[in-house]
């Protein structure tokens, strides 16, 4: 199961912000702010799919220390082919992974790597700049939320139809 309350509360609460305000810079800090907090949450959660999944699947504690530490930790982002399809490959392998992905629902799937390029481009903007004064043209946290649904319920059915594949021997 995917944790969502506390980031869809956080959500609401910098929306609830944002409609109350009318002053220019407060617009843009909770605008800024929900998709920070979106793209934190999404990587977390991306970071969590894979190591429940080597949980799991791995019997020897070396390899799951190793996930962690050389899989994991050693993923800075969630753009889904460079960061959380790469991690998957590397716990599950490419075969079981185009499995995966064989089952998963496809506009789902393709609605979540849509949304997931939209906010890589807000995050990279927004993460490496500050509010100088200059009229920035942020979306509103409601829009936010909107791409929130979208990446959990691709990130849903990627954890569910990975929970339901059996993992397998590949024999030559």
């Amino acid at each position: 199961m995917i944790a969502k309350r506390y980031i869809l509360n956080n959500l609401k609460t910098l929306k609830k912000l944002y409609d109350k305000t009318s002053r220019t810079q407060e617009v843009i800090l909770y605008s800024k702010m929900a998709i920070l907090e979106l793209c934190g949450w999404i990587e977390e959660t991306m970071d969590d799919i894979v190591r429940k999944c080597s949980k799991r699947n791995l019997k020897d504690s070396d390899n799951i220390k190793y996930v962690e530490t050389n899989i994991i930790k050693r993923t800075h982002g969630f753009d889904y082919n460079d960061n959380f399809r790469k991690m998957l490959m590397q716990v599950l392998g490419i075969i079981t992974v185009e499995e995966l992905e064989s089952k998963l629902d496809l506009s789902k799937f393709q609605m979540m790597k849509s949304t997931l390029r939209t906010l890589k481009l807000n995050r990279d903007n927004e993460a490496h700049t500050h509010i100088k004064g200059v009229t920035t043209k942020l979306d509103a946290p409601s829009v936010t939320i909107s791409r929130f649904w979208h990446v959990n319920e691709g990130l849903t059915d990627i954890d569910i139809k990975l929970k339901s594949l059996k993992t397998r021997r590949i024999i030559y």
